[in-house]
């Protein structure tokens, strides 16, 4: 019991203090490379959240100190150099040893077996930070990353007078395609969570013009093919022509309707038309305040869940706070639009009751009303 604490606990907490100055210094180029990379990130219409920052920096820090314990000498040690304890060590440089020959990591005893187990661990967390970070990680790149970093890692310590190890790069490989399985198991289990760690695409609120026309026609054809209803369209849905839509003034005079503001929800990286949001400035009238509430949007089907409903919500409602809005009302079909509902819990929505959907507005029969404080 004594060897195998001390092979698993005390050998694997030596080599963690071995990778602090790794950790260290990632954190430090984290730190100083963030402004550039967000300025970067937003000219091309994205942003990172502050969760996926918090992981980014974690896998910094991990990368930082794997360098730090792969691609040094054997005999580095950064805690008795410091102290002075190892006057005496071997180059930096020297030649290492060679093994060519697949199957000798199962030969010997728990040593073998902890190093066996230590180089397929220490790996996954490049294989599921990968996937969780950055979009489109398929696992053609996952084996390219593993088999790429590696073998790098592998060429590297035969010149630090360490040991090229094939079997270290199967291992190694394999490690991180059991991070990239970890992923996909989550991905499966919590797909919107998931979703929260990769970069955002920034989304924007603008006035409809005649720029827009061919777009918000073919958001009228996609929401048609779809099934879905125009909430907060403004009654795109029933109109012929998008000059017609575009008289909001006109209609509101000609059919009754309450004064209100309609946004085109555009995606900064290639300006496409994804959502359409209408917000009706308050005192509102009774029955849009029993059943309708001050903000109604929509986002075309093909750009579902990727979170651009609640970000433009949030992009509305810091047009009610310009606005002298102090609370915003919003409805939603009880049971019959749980996307909606969970739009309006994540800005901050509280319950106030549940109505009788008398008029017949939605599927379920009773109309949620939810009061959100600015």
């Amino acid at each position: 019991m004594h060897v195998l604490y001390s092979i698993f606990v005390a050998d694997t907490l030596r080599y963690i203090i071995r990778m602090f100055p790794g950790f260290l210094l990632a954190t430090l180029m984290f730190l100083a490379s963030r402004s550039r990379r967000i300025r970067r990130l937003a000219g091309k219409g994205l942003s990172s959240s502050r969760l996926r920052e918090a992981v980014l920096l974690l896998f910094w820090i991990f990368c930082g100190g794997m360098a730090v314990l792969t691609l040094t000498p054997g005999w580095f040690n950064w805690l008795p150099l410091f102290q002075g304890l190892v006057p005496d060590h071997a180059p930096f440089f020297t030649l290492g040893s060679c093994n060519l020959a697949p199957g000798r990591c199962f030969e010997g005893g728990p040593w073998q077996s902890y190093m066996l187990l230590g180089n397929i661990i220490m790996f996954v967390p490049f294989g599921f930070f990968s996937a969780l970070l950055w979009r489109g990680y398929t696992w053609k790149r996952v084996f390219s990353t593993g088999l790429g970093i590696t073998a790098f890692i592998e060429r590297w310590q035969l010149c630090v007078g360490r040991a090229f190890d094939i079997d270290d790069i199967i291992l190694n490989t394999l490690g991180v395609f059991c991070g990239y399985l970890l992923w996909r198991g989550l991905r499966r289990l919590a797909p919107r969570f998931m979703r929260r760690f990769h970069v955002m695409d920034i989304l924007e609120l603008v006035e409809p013009t005649m720029e827009y026309k061919n777009q918000v026609m073919d958001f009228k054809s996609e929401m048609l093919e779809y099934g879905s209803d125009f909430e907060g369209c403004m009654g795109l849905g029933k109109v012929d022509t998008y000059e017609e839509w575009l008289d909001f003034r006109g209609r509101e005079k000609r059919k009754g309707w309450t004064f209100s503001y309609t946004y085109l929800t555009v995606r900064q990286s290639d300006g496409r038309v994804v959502g359409i949001v209408n917000y009706r400035p308050s005192p509102l009238p009774e029955f849009v305040f029993q059943y309708g509430g001050h903000i109604g949007y929509s986002i075309r089907p093909l750009e579902r869940r990727k979170g651009y409903a609640k970000e433009q919500l949030r992009l509305t409602l810091e047009k009610c706070r310009e606005a002298g809005e102090k609370k915003v009302l919003l409805t939603c079909d009880h049971q019959g639009n749980p996307g909606s509902e969970k739009t309006i819990l994540a800005n901050g929505g509280v319950l106030e009751n549940k109505v009788e959907d008398t008029p017949g507005l939605g599927n379920s029969g009773w109309i949620c009303r939810y009061w959100i404080t600015l």
